[in-house]
């Protein structure tokens, strides 16, 4: 039935507009009403009996949950029922394309267009949320661009889940690249984890690339345990604060993020009024409400998800500092007495009898206590070295006193310190290390080029660098933005597909 056109109830199937996962979108027309309508109607093939009870609910909540709103950035739906066994809803009937149409063909949307959509975005959700209603799934396929530009929030099918029943049957309650850390572990979620899903699309609008990407398994990985790259490495011409705001709103903690749609959407307000952020505190558990500009005051302290802590774990972190204290008391007893100890082992007399050999003495003596036969057999040593110095010092110099000869022998001493000489290694070393790194991507949009370091900190803003492509072709460009171990630079020229791969020396 949902591959052939006809007549579902009082709405006539005209056209096909799209298909999903769970259901195919006809364009209708409402022949009591007589108005062109979207009809999404669920795919009964595709699911096994036991998930049907599931898939039903949670379709049937899609229509409660957005049917229950009404905004103009949330689609508006007007029935819900069922034909043949299989539920179907109408919702309004939309003329544009869908967000992740645009990303995938490689447009690279102005900034102001993508503040529009995204703020736009995060009104529906304050407006969803403070409704009650947590969408749960934002991602680029389920916002809906208008020709005017206006953005409309889709798909409330995983909306509110609380079965742990509908939570088990993960593949279609969400897409991976665009889930929050909580998402993932399976804990309780609430509104800021819609806003970690916001970040992800700001982030992916901002740079051309999304944050977290490759496998289901790679990209939950990099979700729980790692930080993208800084927005602003990846789009130099963005102001530093974008990489303040890509930070809060892909903490892994939902209490370091923003508390609220409409706080993130102020923060994005207020950069791009051109003024700086004012410092936010380090992202760290605290019992201090976060406070930032125009009113824009986190609603849960910071420090409130430790409260709620399980006082197991607490007891756990109490037992590991305990035993951390412990081993630094330990640690520094025994550095203590130590110091107090080593005086012991160095005798007066000895420096007093070896002026030049002192620090070979005091190495000697350090390991076994100095006894007297032993303090013996050093004296005969230092003086037979001596012996033996004085007579290379009459080989190299002519008529030398016997004065000079001391002065020259007790001058020696002082040269040894060319181990200060060896500092000198390190300017060699310091240009010694040949600078190495590689093309890994072009960035046409923007006109640069991002390379990979070999080393962290090799380069800095404004050094030239060359590209040599693997048919020995050599492009020279400018370091204009460095991140860690990527710098991105603009070359003299075009950018060609041949610079990918290519070789960077400075």
């Amino acid at each position: 039935m949902s591959e052939l056109l006809g007549t579902i109830g009082k709405y006539q199937l005209r056209r096909q507009l799209g298909r999903g996962a769970m259901g195919v979108v006809y364009e209708a027309f409402d022949t009591v009403i007589e108005r062109a309508v979207a009809l999404k109607v669920l795919r009964t093939d595709v699911f096994s009996a036991e998930q049907m009870p599931d898939v039903r609910t949670r379709f049937k909540r899609e229509a409660h949950s957005a049917g229950k709103l009404s905004h103009p950035n949330i689609v508006t739906i007007f029935d819900y029922g069922e034909h043949e066994g299989a539920p179907f809803i109408v919702m309004d009937l939309m003329s544009g394309q869908e967000l992740a149409k645009r990303l995938e063909a490689g447009a690279r949307l102005p900034l102001a267009e993508t503040v529009k959509i995204i703020t736009g975005l995060l009104a529906a959700l304050a407006y969803a949320h403070e409704s009650g209603v947590v969408h749960r799934d934002i991602k680029p396929s389920n916002l809906f661009l208008l020709r005017d530009g206006t953005v409309k929030v889709v798909d409330f099918g995983v909306a509110r889940i609380e079965s742990s029943e509908l939570t088990e049957t993960g593949a279609i309650l969400g897409t991976p690249a665009y889930m929050s850390p909580e998402q993932f572990l399976g804990l309780p979620v609430d509104g800021r984890s819609d806003l970690f899903s916001v970040g992800v699309i700001l982030y992916h609008l901002l740079t051309g690339d999304r944050p977290f990407s490759g496998s289901p398994t790679t990209i939950m990985q990099k979700v729980l345990r790692q930080e993208p790259i800084d927005p602003t490495a990846l789009n130099p011409t963005l102001a530093p604060d974008w990489d303040t705001v890509i930070k809060r709103a892909l903490a892994k903690k939902p209490e370091q993020r923003f508390q609220s749609a409409r706080q993130f959407a102020d923060a994005i307000r207020f950069v791009m009024e051109g003024k700086t952020l004012p410092k936010m505190p380090e992202f760290r558990d605290n019992d201090a409400t976060v406070k930032l500009p125009g009113g824009m005051q986190d609603e849960v302290p910071a420090g409130a998800a430790r409260a709620a802590a399980p006082k197991s774990k607490m007891w756990v972190v109490l037992a590991f500092g305990a035993a951390a204290v412990a081993a630094a008391a330990v640690a520094l007893t025994l550095h203590f007495t130590r110091q107090q100890a080593a005086p012991v082992p160095v005798p007066a007399p000895v420096v007093a009898v070896a002026p030049k050999p002192a620090p070979v003495v005091e190495e000697k003596k350090a390991e076994p206590p100095p006894p007297p036969p032993a303090t013996r057999k050093e004296k005969l040593r230092e003086y037979i070295a001596e012996k033996k110095a004085l007579r290379k010092a009459e080989r190299e110099l002519s008529e030398p006193p016997p004065m000079a000869v001391v002065e020259q022998k007790a001058a020696r001493p002082a040269q040894p310190k060319a181990p200060p000489a060896q500092p000198k290694a390190p300017p060699p070393q310091a240009a010694a290390p040949a600078f190495r790194g590689k093309v890994v991507s072009l960035d046409r949009g923007w006109g640069f080029a991002v390379v990979e370091l070999a080393e962290r900190g090799s380069v800095k803003v404004g050094d030239r660098l060359t590209a040599t492509t693997a048919d020995g072709r050599r492009t020279g460009m400018v370091v204009r933005r460095v991140s860690g171990s990527l710098a991105s630079a603009v070359p003299d020229g075009k950018l060609t597909d041949d610079l990918i791969g290519a070789s960077v020396t400075r």
